[in-house]
């Protein structure tokens, strides 16, 4: 018999102990209540966690084997191509069979992504459950197992945290900014998870995805920026009106910028024809944004298609016209096409934007559009 109802009657914390001490294995799906979204998924066996899917989250695994410096992109690389020849096997049960990971540090880090999906979970307030008995697997990774009554304790214990983190740290979708540029500031001594932190503020990632960038813990990320926001290092902002969850194609609505966190993910975990998927979906939603293009055009490049890297970079500058780095690597790909006109066009213009904190890159393009005019010039004497 299923178990199910909405989440304003049954909270999930009540769910999970109800499972828990049942002894229950099955799967607990659940809705969130506008019914757009993909819904999360929390496999139990005999009251304990195996597995939590929520969005793509799942798919993170090779990005935070990375990030713990556990494996290198050419072995997540290699473990990708074998996967398209094993369907059904997990990320991290490949890695372990090439050796390039131990099954301890690839169950950590599973575990690390259950308790991280758990916790979002448990702060849903609207949604809809509904939890079915049946055997559950591994989903052909490796085995993990979290006891249930250790993962409400510790949700226990951060939501009393929140209580006074939320003071400066509404929710982990705020945007942190850094404040102290002042030359005459006092010299800043934080930890290095700190300066970790702290090397992400960009003005335009949320907390979370930071957090995701980073292979850390929401909590953790919080706790760091609440430190910066209190000592006057760092500030928060709220999201921007055009964050709100927007139409996507297949019927489905989420945030733009998870969206393209997603795709940036993907990218890390060297999975860049997901992460093309993706952005098609978007640029097909939001033919204004020329982030998205922009993204798409470094998949597409990752992949070798430059031609399309081409049009995307085009659409991008078109609707941006000012974003040097646009430009840049326009150039880059006009050259890749063999289009050494429009490379020297690209670069020259880049070069006469406004892009002073990045003296490398300007050297380059100042470097590449020199040889594109040794290059032409040599071509026209030879009249090709």
């Amino acid at each position: 018999m299923a178990i199910e109802g909405p989440l304003r009657e049954l909270a999930l914390t009540d769910v999970f102990q109800l499972l828990d001490l049942s002894r229950k294995t099955g799967t607990l799906t659940i809705t969130p209540e506008d019914g757009r979204s993909r819904p999360a998924l929390v496999r139990f066996d005999r009251g304990a966690v195996v597995a939590a899917e929520l969005g793509h989250a799942h798919e993170r695994l090779g990005h935070l084997l990375r990030r713990a410096g556990k494996v290198t992109e050419a072995q997540i690389e290699a473990a990708h191509l074998a996967q398209k020849y094993a369907p059904g096997r997990g990320l991290g049960a490949i890695l372990v069979e090439q050796g390039a990971v131990s099954a301890d540090e690839v169950r950590r880090q599973l575990k690390f992504q259950i308790q991280e999906i758990v916790f979002e979970l448990i702060q849903w307030k609207d949604g809809y459950f509904r939890f079915e008995e049946g055997t559950v697997t591994a989903n052909g990774n490796v085995p993990v197992r979290v006891s249930t009554e250790s993962l409400l304790m510790e949700a226990a214990r951060r939501v009393d945290e929140w209580s006074t983190l939320e003071t400066k740290i509404p929710h982990m979708g705020v945007i942190p900014v850094f404040v102290m540029d002042s030359p005459d500031g006092p010299t800043l001594d934080l930890h290095p998870k700190e300066w970790e932190v702290l090397a992400e503020i960009d003005g335009t990632r949320t907390l979370k995805e930071i957090a995701q960038t980073l292979g850390r813990a929401d909590f953790d990320v919080a706790k760091i920026a609440y430190g910066l926001v209190a000592t006057g290092v760092a500030d928060i902002r709220e999201e921007p009106a055009e964050r709100v969850l927007t139409p996507t194609a297949g019927g489905l609505d989420r945030p733009l910028r998870d969206a393209l966190g997603e795709a940036q993910l993907a990218l890390a975990d060297g999975a860049a024809d997901r992460a093309r998927r993706v952005l098609d979906e978007l640029a097909r939603a939001h033919p204004d944004r020329p982030e998205v293009y922009t993204l798409l055009a470094e998949a597409q490049r990752r992949l070798g298609r430059w031609g399309e890297a081409m049009i995307s970079l085009g659409r991008a500058a078109a609707l941006d016209p000012l974003a040097g780095p646009v430009h840049y690597q326009m150039g880059f790909a006009a050259a890749h096409t063999g289009d050494l006109h429009r490379a020297r066009e690209a670069w020259d213009t880049y070069l006469r934007l406004d892009d002073a904190g990045d003296a490398p890159r300007r050297q380059r393009a100042a470097r590449a559009r020199d040889a594109a005019d040794a290059l032409l010039s040599v071509m026209g004497e030879e009249g090709q």
